[in-house]
């Protein structure tokens, strides 16, 4: 099965639309363990989305690829995992949180069947926090988990997971997979009573053969797992996790050292309710650790005046050896500490020492890369806020030129929005359009004032001169673009809002796929904002006298397919941007009735010679806020 893209934006849309239905597909084939079914439509759906260049949908889909390889030949398992691995560094590259999640699902699902139900647990722990825009996938990774915690005899959680997978199977109408999931229960059930209370009471120890024997095995384990968080609380957790397995330990802390406030303070303490314990830097063993850089190796923590029993108290916990030691960066500088609590047999080693201090100093560049990650992060959205503030105050400034025209360009950015939504652009397109569309009118800048704000018909030199402006909006805009690469595509989406597609605008006379996605939305928008808002030289235009101007000029002036997603606005949209300036606002049943109907459906209501008693009283609530607010804009 081959399918090609070119050029055209509709035909792009049509393509996605087919890649989410294989993928849909593909889903089904994977429940009914068709792997090679699956497989064959994830890969093209794959290919689909890399011509489309949609990131996250095409990790997800690399992320089956390789799931699929395995399932249907467990000996691919170094291949199949390599395909994981290029899955999840896609899905970090573009922060997609779901594709990021479904990547560790897949991992444990290769795990599980590998017998490595403690591995698999992790990853799927924390893949239930990061999976939220696919049910099927989010109750997989519960029932996983139940089949998981059934098989390490941890039934509290079992029960747990299952409820949600059950919930979420009966939600989703996943019929087969509520039997599955039954069965699980099943299980569980015809577990004694006795020994599942029992279970309950005692620390819950991984089985030797899912903790790593090999130390070199622990390591890179644990390298592998945390160089792929970026997020704070789950690399802390991630580093607690696979250090209480690695040493074959009850729980693990990681405490971070806030100098400002001279505090140790962690988020995560496994086993712990509290998310968050703080304390003075010079308390207890991990604040001797943090003050002194000195490793501590104890069998009785009660026996040691330096440790701090308060946690212990509060959560009824009883400690007993600790391994407590300093987490550095690469300056040698102490930036956290270990607490690793209750050896499984016996005390802590010199080797468990040993381990811990390889483990610390790939935490300790982890946690450091971190931080600087978020200091870049911080830099990059205050760079975006104070470039935001800047396309504002350019726009207030034609706004501040002709007041009678303010609320122009906010307007059309509020209609491009709507239209990109509609046209099912990803969030980073749908920017670089809004930027574009606050920023289109730019050029009249160089507009001479007495023809800007002329109240009669402009002569036809005025009209040349006027045209102007979208010239002079190319080349002030270019002139930040020569700074920023990111921003061409804004210079040429502006420039292009007056190009028609017969190829009869201007300033370029493009015409066709060959104008700009973004500048044909603006088109539309621009023209709409323009005809239905007072001018100089006129009132606001009649609401069927305006839809009639946009629906006429599909196909010449503004690009058919856009067109027809504009009038299928439902009216409360449109009303909410005519409001938007203003002090008023729809009432919850204006907006309830309004939302019912279509910008076309409007335009065909209002040009019945008879009209239903409904139908009127749609078309007069529809001109209560059009011509209440043009009434406004007058005074």
């Amino acid at each position: 099965m081959t399918i090609l893209i070119n050029n055209s934006d509709l035909d792009l849309n049509e393509s996605l639309r087919l890649a989410d239905n294989l993928f849909e597909e593909a889903l089904n084939a994977y429940e009914n363990g068709e792997y090679k079914d699956c497989s064959e439509k994830v890969n093209v759906a794959h290919r689909i989305y890399l011509q489309a260049n949609k990131t996250e949908k095409i990790s997800i889909c690399l992320t089956f690829i390789g799931l699929m390889k395995y399932l249907c030949d467990p000996e691919t398992y170094k291949s199949s995992l390599l395909l994981l691995e290029d899955a999840r560094f896609l899905a970090q590259d573009v922060c997609g949180e779901n594709a990021w999640g479904i990547s560790k699902w897949a991992f444990a699902q290769i795990s599980m069947h590998e017998h490595n139900y403690n591995e698999a647990s992790m990853y799927l722990n924390r893949a239930a926090y990061m999976v939220t825009e696919y049910p099927y996938i989010l109750m997989r990774i519960y029932e996983s988990l139940a089949f998981c915690n059934l098989k390490i005899k941890n039934y509290e959680r079992a029960y747990e997971c299952t409820a949600k997978a059950k919930e979420l199977a009966e939600n989703g109408g996943y019929n087969q997979a509520y039997k599955r999931i039954t069965g699980i229960n099943k299980d569980l059930n015809e577990s004694s009573e006795a020994v599942f209370n029992e279970s309950l009471k005692k620390i819950q120890r991984p089985k030797d053969a899912d903790i790593p024997s090999d130390p070199l095995i622990a390591l890179l384990k644990i390298a592998r797992t945390i160089s792929a968080e970026i997020d704070l609380d789950r690399l802390l957790k991630t580093i607690a996790e696979q250090t209480k397995f690695a040493l074959k330990a009850d729980r693990c802390t990681v405490f971070l050292i806030d100098r400002d406030k001279k505090e140790l303070w962690s988020k995560v303490a496994l086993g712990l309710e509290h998310k968050e314990i703080r304390f003075p830097m010079e308390k207890g063993l991990a604040g001797h650790v943090a003050m002194t850089g000195k490793t501590i190796n104890i069998q009785n923590a009660y026996n040691d005046e330096r440790f701090n029993q308060e946690i212990d108290v509060q959560t009824g916990y009883k400690t007993q050896s600790i391994l407590c030691m300093p987490i550095r960066n690469l300056k040698y500088e102490v930036i956290g500490v270990f607490q690793v609590i209750n050896k499984f047999d016996g005390s802590f080693t010199e080797s468990d020492e040993d381990l811990l201090i390889t483990i610390g100093a790939s935490a300790g560049i982890a946690l450091e890369n971190n931080r600087l990650f978020e200091t870049q992060q911080k830099m990059l959205i205050e760079q975006k806020r104070l470039f935001n503030g800047f396309i504002d105050t350019l726009a207030a400034s034609i706004d501040a030129r002709d007041k009678i025209t303010a609320g122009h360009s906010m307007r059309v950015t509020l209609y491009s929005s709507l239209l990109c939504q509609k046209v099912g652009m990803d969030k980073e397109k749908s920017e670089v359009i809004a930027q574009a569309a606050m920023l289109h009118d730019i050029g009249k800048i160089g507009i001479r004032d007495s023809v800007l704000q002329k109240k009669g018909k402009l002569t036809d030199e005025e009209y040349h001169h006027i045209q102007d402006h979208v010239r002079i909006t190319h080349d002030i805009l270019s002139k930040i673009a020569d700074k920023s690469e990111s921003f061409k595509d804004v210079v040429e989406i502006a420039s292009s809002h007056h190009e028609k597609f017969d190829g009869k605008g201007y300033f370029r006379h493009k015409g066709g796929t060959d104008i700009p996605l973004g500048g044909r939305i603006l088109a539309v928008a621009d023209v709409f904002d323009a005809i239905t808002s007072i001018r100089h030289y006129r009132d606001r235009m009649p609401i069927q006298d305006a839809v009639k101007i946009i629906r006429e000029g599909a196909g010449t002036h503004f690009d058919e397919h856009i067109t027809d997603l504009f009038l299928s606005l439902s009216c409360d949209r449109i009303i909410d941007v005519i409001l938007s300036d203003s002090d008023t606002a729809l009432d919850a049943n204006s907006r309830q009735t309004l939302e019912q109907h279509q910008l076309f459906e409007l335009e065909i209501m209002i040009n019945k010679e008879e009209k239903t008693e409904e139908e009127q009283q749609f078309i007069d609530l529809f001109n209560h806020y059009y011509i209440h607010q043009s009434i406004k804009d007058k005074n």
